[in-house]
């Protein structure tokens, strides 16, 4: 999966764009721009209707969690979903979120961190 923008400068609530997981086993989300009151939820699927939320890893402090409150890199296991979104719920600032994907598994991702 080539980069895909979830959503750029975000300044409300959004879904964003729905990442197809078919072939992945993780996607990297890279979050940046201002997240003073903002929160970023992990969540997937697999019957493409019911959204229910998953860990992920953040790159800079190791921590797993079904959200997000700053910048940086996040890997989610995708393994087995059928859908992923990061959905923002925003108070302030201005969120942008680019992810892609890898059918290398987590494991591997971090044994090699």
């Amino acid at each position: 999966m080539k980069n895909l923008t979830l959503y750029s400068a975000a300044g409300a609530d959004t879904n964003g764009v729905t990442i197809n997981c078919e072939g992945l086993a993780t996607v990297c989300v890279q979050l940046s721009g201002t997240l003073t009151s903002v929160i970023v939820y992990w969540e997937g699927n697999v019957d493409e209707t019911n959204w229910v939320g998953v860990l992920g890893w953040n790159r800079n402090t190791g921590v797993k969690a079904i959200s997000a409150t700053a910048v940086g890199l996040y890997v989610i296991n995708v393994a087995g979903l059928s859908q992923l979104r990061a959905r923002l719920d925003w108070t302030t600032g201005s969120v942008t979120a680019n992810a892609k994907g890898s059918s290398l598994p987590i494991t591997t991702l971090v044994s090699a961190s």
